[in-house]
């Protein structure tokens, strides 16, 4: 059952902040954003625009928040861990002072849209109850031959939000095949049963995954989440809306 909180023991020093927004009209968000945001707006289709530009400003507000500085004083942009491009990829913060700054990931809807931020690998998905695809077409692209779909009536929609959260916390995103990574359910709990030779957790960490709950949403969307952690460490989960024009 999805959680709005951490679902184990909080451990200080691993907090993964969520923060999540509906989605603004773009003639609201644009004032709010840098040049290069407003040049990456403009690029997406125009039914992607609200949702693209909603996102571009919450993962720079929750970078901020993150690591204690000013919004206007973070970028967030993005670079593919295989060929270096700042052109796609993962998102990226930087400070305008060189100082720390988190890990981030992104998820959108079309009404919706959720940033996470650690100082540890992290990833986040959303998706619709609602996704306009078929479920045939969706077993095919996710689940291994054999392998079952998370439990519930929104369970093949689930085991994508999991294993996407998982991809994009390894930074790889759908360069590895979801197939290849299974995710099972252990007493009510997701966990990752097996990874794949692209991405295994290095020496003394592991792969950490929880469905999460927001408040508000009335359960309009599932949202994975999922982290890279040390040892047996279990993180402190911090969800909340965000209020991003007020």
């Amino acid at each position: 059952m999805p959680v709005p909180a951490a679902p184990d023991q909080p451990a200080p020093g691993v907090v993964l902040r969520v923060r999540w927004a509906w989605t603004r009209p773009v003639s609201e968000v644009l004032p709010a954003l840098t040049p290069d945001e407003r040049d990456r707006v403009a690029a997406a289709p125009p039914r992607r625009q609200d949702a693209v530009a909603t996102a571009l400003l919450l993962a720079r507000v929750l970078a901020a928040e993150a690591c204690g500085a000013a919004a206007a004083d973070v970028r967030v942009g993005r670079r593919c861990p295989a060929c270096g491009s700042t052109a796609h990829g993962a998102p990226l913060a930087r400070r305008a002072d060189g100082g720390p700054v988190p890990r981030v990931s992104l998820g959108r809807a079309d009404d919706l849209v959720v940033a996470a931020a650690a100082d540890v690998p992290v990833g986040v998905d959303v998706e619709p109850r609602a996704a306009p695809r078929g479920p045939g077409r969706l077993a095919e692209v996710v689940l291994a031959d054999g392998e079952p779909p998370a439990p519930g009536p929104d369970g093949l929609l689930r085991s994508w939000v999991r294993k996407e959260a998982v991809l994009k916390a390894a930074g790889t995103g759908l360069a590895v095949d979801p197939r290849a990574l299974r995710v099972d359910d252990v007493a009510g709990r997701p966990a990752v049963r097996h990874a794949p030779d692209a991405l295994p957790p290095p020496p003394g960490a592991r792969w950490w995954l929880t469905d999460l709950a927001l408040a508000g949403d009335g359960g309009a969307h599932l949202v994975g989440l999922a982290a890279l952690l040390p040892g047996d460490t279990s993180p402190t989960v911090d969800v909340r809306e965000a209020d991003l024009l007020p």
